[in-house]
């Protein structure tokens, strides 16, 4: 031992060693204060640790699960909201059906109202669509389905499409596979409804209304006929027949024509009287002239043959008047005692009179001339598309109408042209232009032809589907499956950490398609009450199929909160039990860490007590 060592007695020894182990455990109690945890690392416990670790580490993958449920959740509620929208869009496609079948008339205004309501039920028809593809989240879209399409191959569209009036030939809600054979065929035969032809013969004052004709290759149409009657009673009478875009005017029973009389008085001996008859105003077919010479009447009644040329062409008014009046001459000379008087070569519109003697009663003698309406004019005309509209017109029955014959009336057209549609079953829809309004009737423009498998659509031109009809024309319209099903869009939700526990949502067709909620486009604008029916009955199937799709997903959103908020508390649960195994008592550690101070003090003045011994040598000195 060297002399410069230091010795400490065995007392300040002890002291020391006590200070060294307090400060130590001051510093555990501390580190524990600090963090807060009595096992900070395996060191500290390991069995404590590691249990701890595990539950902590299970509790993390059960919150990260909970944020993939939030996910879910918001993507359930989407879908949800777009189900709402879609049903409140299905109860105004309703209203609408309630007013088509409030409308359900045949005229004109009733027609077109339809028509209205049936542009608007396609409007939101194309809505829903478009609410189910946006009520996608986060990339899945629980209203979109599994993908499975079917549609019409473009060969067999291409096909039915080449039939002469045929176009845009397709296959709306389509449930299944199907080949439809659609035909034309027919003789083009055309004629009106009875009831439709009865009722203007009473209402307009007309008789022996008959509609009849072929349908044009060129320029056939469906169009209704109409006849409008216009005039007063004892005054000018118009009638006109529309047909289409084409109209004819006929004007009658204007009391215009004219016939009259003028002399030059003879000479005793000299010379005999010469009279003159002239026919003027505007003759119509029926108008009867009368000249009298000496009290003996000639009467001659204009015919259609005073009224046209040689092609059939209506002539002008001077030349009617200049038929008519060689025609009166003609009845006068072939009548008239021509001993006693000669009948002049007719002129212009008149013709003479002239005493054959010079002598006596020769010398004069009396001449008038009269005239009267037609009683009844007959009425025939031809429009391009091929149908006749004849009628005869009676004046004393639209003076016993008076002017309660004004107004117009209309006509359905039938036409011997039907087009049908036959599936691989046998199953057979038509639709014929003979048929009643109501009834299928074929129609311009698109038709449909209803099958459990879908709707047949077909553009139809009525120009020229008589060529179809002629060659009794038919071609194939095939549907094919166009994309598989597929599970993009299912929602599978992970319920505990080991995936042992999950939920699938499957994606549910709420598109109106024959996969989805089967709304067809309205059918034939409303025309019959059948189109009306199937839109109505689409829409109570559709309802029924939305709340069945509300349900499930209300059902899955129930089960997916409330494993949420299991899982957030089990979280909660996994994390407060590994706390218990590794947090300190703060209460506990902050009493050790008082006592171990205390401890502490004492000891440093244990130590100063003993190194009293030692200062007492000082004061040797």
């Amino acid at each position: 031992m060297s002399s410069s060592d230091v010795n400490l007695t065995s007392n300040m020894r002890s002291n020391l060693l006590l200070l060294q182990k307090t400060q130590e455990q001051v510093s555990s109690i501390q580190n524990k204060l600090a963090t807060g945890n009595k096992v900070n690392s395996a060191l500290d416990g390991p069995n404590a640790f590691f249990a701890a670790k595990s539950l902590t580490t299970r509790a993390a993958d059960l919150t990260s699960l909970k944020s993939q449920m939030g996910q879910s959740i918001s993507t359930i509620q989407a879908g949800d909201k777009g189900i709402s929208a879609i049903d409140k869009l299905i109860d105004q496609a309703k209203g609408l059906t309630t007013s088509a079948y409030s409308s359900l008339g045949n005229d004109a205004a009733s027609i077109a109202t339809r028509k209205s309501l049936a542009q608007q039920f396609n409007a939101i028809k194309d809505q829903i669509d478009k609410v189910a593809g946006d009520s996608g989240y986060a990339g899945k879209n629980l209203l979109a389905g599994n993908g499975l399409t079917l549609d019409t191959t473009a060969a067999s569209r291409t096909s039915v499409d080449s039939i002469a009036g045929l176009s845009a030939s397709r296959v709306t809600n389509v449930v299944s596979s199907d080949t439809y054979s659609v035909s034309v065929s027919g003789t083009g035969a055309i004629s009106g409804n009875l009831e439709d032809i009865s009722d203007a013969e009473s209402k307009r004052g007309v008789s022996s209304l008959k509609i009849s004709g072929k349908l044009s290759n060129t320029a056939g149409n469906f169009s209704d006929i109409s006849i409008e009657m216009r005039g007063a009673q004892g005054k000018e009478r118009t009638v006109v027949v529309t047909e289409g875009s084409e109209s004819r005017t006929f004007k009658f029973f204007d009391n215009s024509q004219s016939a009259s009389t003028s002399t030059k008085a003879g000479e005793e001996g000299v010379k005999g009287q010469e009279s003159t008859i002239a026919i003027d105003g505007a003759i119509e077919e029926g108008d009867t002239f009368t000249a009298t010479v000496n009290g003996q009447a000639f009467t001659y009644k204009a015919t259609a043959a005073d009224l046209v040329d040689n092609a059939g062409a209506d002539v002008s008014p001077t030349t009617r008047r200049e038929n008519v009046a060689a025609k009166l001459r003609d009845v006068v000379n072939s009548n008239i005692d021509t001993s006693r008087f000669t009948i002049g070569a007719a002129s212009g519109n008149s013709f003479t009179v002239t005493s054959a003697v010079n002598t006596g009663t020769g010398i004069s003698f009396t001449v008038g001339a009269a005239t009267t309406n037609a009683e009844s004019k007959a009425v025939s005309v031809s429009f391009s598309s091929g149908t006749t509209v004849s009628f005869s017109v009676d004046r004393a029955d639209l003076n016993a109408l008076g002017t309660a014959a004004n107004g117009k009336s209309t006509i359905e057209k039938s036409v011997d042209i039907e087009i049908s549609a036959t599936n691989l079953n046998g199953v057979t829809t038509s639709r014929s232009a003979n048929n009643a309004r109501g009834s299928s009737k074929l129609t311009d423009g698109e038709n449909a032809l209803s099958f459990d498998s879908g709707t047949v659509r077909v553009s139809v031109n009525s120009a020229n589907i008589m060529d179809a009809a002629t060659a009794n024309s038919s071609a194939n319209l095939t549907t094919v499956q166009r994309t598989d099903a597929n599970t993009e869009n299912d929602l599978n939700v992970q319920l505990n950490e080991s995936n042992t526990n999950n939920i699938g949502v499957a994606s549910i067709n709420v598109k109106t398609d024959g996969q989805g909620l089967r709304i067809d486009y309205a059918q034939n604008d409303f025309l019959d009450r059948a189109d009306i029916d199937k839109a109505a009955a689409s829409l109570d199937a559709a309802k029924s199929t939305l709340r069945s799709a509300s349900q499930s997903l209300s059902t899955n959103l129930n089960i997916i909160q409330n494993r949420e908020s299991f899982t957030s508390d089990f979280s909660n649960i996994l994390v407060d039990g590994g706390n218990k195994l590794t947090q300190a008592d703060q209460n506990e550690e902050g009493a050790n860490l008082l006592l171990l101070q205390t401890r502490q003090q004492l000891g440093t003045i244990s130590l100063s007590l003993a190194n009293q011994s030692q200062q007492s040598i000082l004061r040797l000195f």
